[in-house]
C-alpha cells in the first residue's frame, strides 16, 4: 500500500514540474497587461519572456496554460507596441506644441 501511495505522488509532482513554464508564462502575460499602463517598455519585456517561456512549454509538453500565454502573449506585444507608437506620436505632438 506504501508504495502505491509513493508512486502517485511522485506522477503528481513530475507533472507539476512539466507545466512550470506555462504557469509562469501565463501569469507574466497577464501582469503584462496591468503593467502597460504604467510602464509600456518593462511590459514588453514580459510579454516577450512570456512568449518564451510559452514557446519552450508547447515545444516540451504542451498544456492548456502554455496555449493560452502564447496566445496573450502575442496579442500583448502587438497592442504594447501600438501603445508605444500612440505614445510617442501624443509626445511629440506636445513637444512641437509647446516648441512653437
Amino acid at each position: 500500500m506504501k508504495k502505491s501511495v509513493d508512486k502517485k505522488k511522485s506522477k503528481k509532482s513530475i507533472n507539476y514540474k512539466k507545466e512550470h513554464l506555462g504557469i509562469s508564462a501565463l501569469t507574466l502575460a497577464i501582469a503584462g497587461f496591468f503593467v502597460t499602463i504604467f510602464n509600456p517598455f518593462a511590459s514588453l519585456v514580459m510579454f516577450v519572456v512570456s512568449l518564451a517561456f510559452s514557446i519552450v512549454q508547447q515545444k516540451k509538453n504542451p498544456t492548456k496554460q502554455g496555449k493560452i500565454a502564447l496566445i496573450l502573449s502575442a496579442i500583448g506585444i502587438i497592442l504594447n507596441i501600438i501603445f508605444i507608437i500612440l505614445l510617442v506620436t501624443v509626445i511629440a505632438n506636445l513637444l512641437s506644441q509647446v516648441a512653437a
